[in-house]
């Protein structure tokens, strides 16, 4: 990623915390966003450092009043961005 770039994470996660479904999870009420966070939508998660493309798979309930997120890792933004270039969606 670009170091002069500010980046906009809808939800702070981390890549390697896995749970039981196969899936990377975060709780919802970490989203500054949490609108934007629903099945299906693809969000950038992770943090400013290492941001990374994820598909909402669901959001169940956890703990409390909280929700627990569950995510599926697309990639890093640079490779997707990448790739929409080459197929002619993004200007080169």
């Amino acid at each position: 990623m670009n170091n002069d770039t500010t980046v906009a994470v809808t939800l702070p996660a981390d890549v390697n915390q896995v749970d039981e479904t196969g899936y990377v999870w975060a709780f919802l009420s970490d989203s500054a966003e949490p609108g934007r966070v629903s099945p299906g939508s693809i969000i950038v998660a992770g943090d400013s450092e290492e941001p990374f493309l994820a598909r909402v798979i669901d959001v169940v309930e956890g703990p409390g009043d909280d929700s627990i997120v569950h995510l599926d890792v697309l990639g890093v933004p640079d490779q997707a961005i990448d790739e929409l270039r080459h197929a002619g969606l993004l200007p080169t």
